[in-house]
């Protein structure tokens, strides 16, 4: 595993990164990347939705929350998220070397190395809220069944989703079963937004906040 490997350029290495054939791939090409991910994407001008869904956090989640970042990267929400306030943070991530970056940065309380799509470390309804970013084309859809697990009852869910993704990648099938079981409501859908400009112009963001609630059993 070497950064030879990378494109020569940013356009390049996000289309690289992003279009892998696989998650096990995904996951080694970000490792790949760490070192050099915060300077392909690391400005609003290249990668606006951290600053976007930090924003809208402020509307619905409290400064002192205990928040979950759900694939956190190099930190770049997380850094976000402490611009608005909020200051008790962890980082979920699948890449250990994209979390090593943001370790150094000394934004989160705890960092954990783990695949979202299957039960995590943590215990069930031990955050207040969870944040994920620009993460639904990279994240199995099975993750919204462990997002639900980690967040209180009357705590939030907000995603920057790219549209068109919550039905392609299986989201929906999954949001619906939630829903119909009493765990999760939709609150709001903000107004679409450019999330790549630079490297992605055809990828429209919408913050999607989801209330999370007693209900029944998740389903499987």
């Amino acid at each position: 595993m070497t950064n030879s490997e990378l494109p020569d350029s940013k356009q390049g290495r996000v289309d690289w990164v992003i279009r892998a054939p696989d998650n096990t791939e995904m996951r080694r090409r970000y490792d790949v990347w760490a070192e050099q991910y915060d300077k392909d994407v690391g400005s609003v001008e290249d990668y606006s939705a951290p600053g976007e869904l930090a924003r809208a956090a402020t509307q619905h989640v409290d400064p002192s929350a205990l928040i979950i970042d759900a694939g956190a990267g190099t930190g770049l929400l997380g850094a976000a998220m402490k611009q608005q306030g909020f200051q008790n943070l962890i980082a979920l991530d699948y890449s250990e070397k994209m979390l090593a970056v943001a370790r150094g940065k000394g934004l989160y309380q705890k960092l954990l190395q783990c695949d979202l799509s299957q039960p995590t470390d943590l215990e069930a309804a031990s955050a207040d809220a969870l944040v994920t970013c620009g993460t639904t084309t990279q994240v199995p859809c099975a993750s919204l069944r462990e997002y639900v697990r980690l967040v209180r009852p009357g705590g939030k869910i907000l995603f920057a989703a790219v549209q068109g993704t919550w039905e392609d990648c299986g989201y929906a099938e999954i949001y619906k079963s939630l829903e119909e079981a009493g765990k999760i409501s939709l609150l709001e859908r903000g107004e679409p937004f450019q999330m790549m400009p630079t490297t992605e112009p055809d990828f429209i963001c919408e913050i999607w906040v989801m209330a999370v609630h007693e209900g029944v059993s998740v389903p499987g």
